[in-house]
């Protein structure tokens, strides 16, 4: 998949599960994801029984996502490293959940911390 369907909707045409997917693939590739935050933190999106984080493959599809309903919120890039080795770890002691690059409609899969770390690892 081309850089080029990132920057445009052709991306959120994709299936959640192919989201996941190439997402997966670029972090073990070693590219950041960028995440939404404003001066109170990370928007974690509270779904009843789970706290999700959602993060996206690059800055201008988490911008997109945001400009709707969390206007403000700026991007927070967190490198592929930093991901792996201190995120993740902390948010499985929290129970948070992490959002893999929801589409417009908020529609994406929803992993715990520990199945994504481990689908880093395979």
């Amino acid at each position: 998949m081309s850089n080029a369907i990132l920057l445009d909707n052709t991306f959120y045409r994709l299936t959640s599960s192919q989201r996941y997917d190439h997402v997966i693939s670029l972090i073990k590739k070693g590219s950041s994801v960028w995440t939404l935050a404003d001066s109170e933190g990370c928007l974690i999106i509270d779904l009843g029984s789970d706290k999700v984080l959602p993060i996206w493959p690059n800055e201008t599809l988490a911008l997109a996502w945001g400009e709707k309903e969390y206007q403000g919120f700026a991007t927070l890039e967190i490198n592929a490293e930093d991901w792996a080795a201190k995120w993740l770890p902390g948010m499985q002691g929290d129970h948070f959940f992490v959002g893999i690059a929801p589409n417009l409609a908020g529609e994406c899969i929803v992993a715990s911390a520990e199945e994504h770390a481990a689908d880093l690892n395979r």
